[in-house]
């Protein structure tokens, strides 16, 4: 690696998937100036990337999505150092989260707002439960008794992490 390589600012690909390539570069956020010129390296070079310097990222789409191609481009034109390699992992809980805020949204919208994700699942195990209570079932917790445990995780930890994300806030 070459001394300018070197004092280059290190960007890494956030998210990468067939005709999208997201990349950041966190050092310079906030940075119009240097966007801009990244912006105006890129489009000299046939690539036309979206903007964002309050988010520090470059957005790539259609054929000028490849992170080998912009890596040299960066390297070349002295804007940047994209490091390739895996994206990192996500923590599974995240993962989960993200599936069930997806489903919630879902939810909300089929019902105008009035029926969320946690309020469904409620009614759907408190009816479940009523129709186990009336067969005569009352010794072994059934399925959906794990799934209330594991659904009861999630909500605490969607709970706790935007109580975390706004202190200030108090939750509803």
């Amino acid at each position: 690696m070459n001394e300018v390589s070197a004092e280059l600012p290190e960007a890494s690909v956030c998210h990468h998937a067939a005709g999208r390539l997201r990349i950041r570069v966190p050092s310079r956020r906030g940075d119009t100036a240097f966007f801009a010129a990244v912006q105006d390296a890129c489009a000299r070079n046939g690539k036309r990337p979206q903007v964002n310097p309050q988010t520090a990222s470059l957005l790539f789409v259609g054929s000028a999505a490849a992170p080998e191609e912009i890596a040299v481009l960066g390297r070349e034109e002295g804007l940047f150092r994209l490091r390739l390699g895996a994206l990192p992992h996500r923590p599974v809980m995240q993962e989960a989260v993200r599936s069930v805020a997806g489903v919630n949204r879902s939810l909300e919208q089929l019902t105008g707002g009035r029926i969320d994700l946690p309020s469904g699942v409620f009614l759907m195990l408190l009816g479940f439960g009523i129709y186990e209570l009336l067969r005569g079932r009352w010794t072994v917790p059934p399925w959906y008794t794990a799934f209330w445990y594991a659904f009861g995780l999630v909500s605490m930890y969607v709970l706790e992490k935007g109580v975390r994300a706004n202190p200030g806030h108090e939750p509803d």
